[in-house]
């Protein structure tokens, strides 16, 4: 199986596809020896809103939403990074500072705006810790370095594939957390 023995699994596909699902899905039997984070969309009424952060300890703040005011914006929306930079980069310090798997969800266009956020995703994905993260499916200067960096597996999710992938990652976290 492709992903196994890879130090880094990256999982990445189009906005929607699951991949956060997935992620959360297949991290249950692992909250133990795991520690990072993962975003939400705030939804109301059924719209998206926004996202939150959450991190594996169950913090969670509000990383973006449309009716945030902030200089950093992407799109419609509006982006603290200072949730960012409080919240998730010390969750994926700190699981990596402990020997835990590092769960990063995700590597995105949004994330890329935070400097240290860049910066402790990195030292984490070339460091001694094993990370399983999310990445944006487009293309972007700093996901796109993350895809190529060594001993790392990418998958591509889509909805046809969605079990044979979680299986890869399952293997894989099996392994991890063997080593961690």
């Amino acid at each position: 199986m492709i992903g196994r023995g890879a130090k880094n699994l990256i999982v990445s596909g189009t906005p929607g596809v699951g991949k956060t699902s997935l992620l959360k899905e297949c991290l249950s039997p692992y909250r133990d020896v795991a520690g990072g984070f993962y975003t939400e969309q705030i939804l109301e009424g059924g719209k998206r809103m926004g996202f939150r952060v959450v991190s594996l300890s169950g913090e969670s703040k509000v990383l973006a939403s449309k009716a945030m005011a902030s200089s950093v914006r992407l799109n419609k929306y509006g982006i603290d990074l200072a949730a960012l930079d409080g919240l998730a980069v010390p969750a994926i310090e700190a699981a990596g500072a402990g020997g835990r798997i590092v769960v990063i969800d995700e590597i995105g266009a949004m994330e890329a705006f935070s400097e240290r956020f860049r910066t402790a995703a990195l030292a984490c994905l070339q460091g001694a810790p094993r990370v399983l993260a999310t990445i944006r499916h487009g293309a972007h200067d700093f996901s796109d370095a993350v895809k190529r960096l060594d001993d790392t597996r990418l998958l591509e999710l889509d909805r046809s594939n969605y079990h044979a992938v979680k299986k890869e990652v399952d293997a894989w976290l099996k392994s991890a957390a063997r080593v961690s």
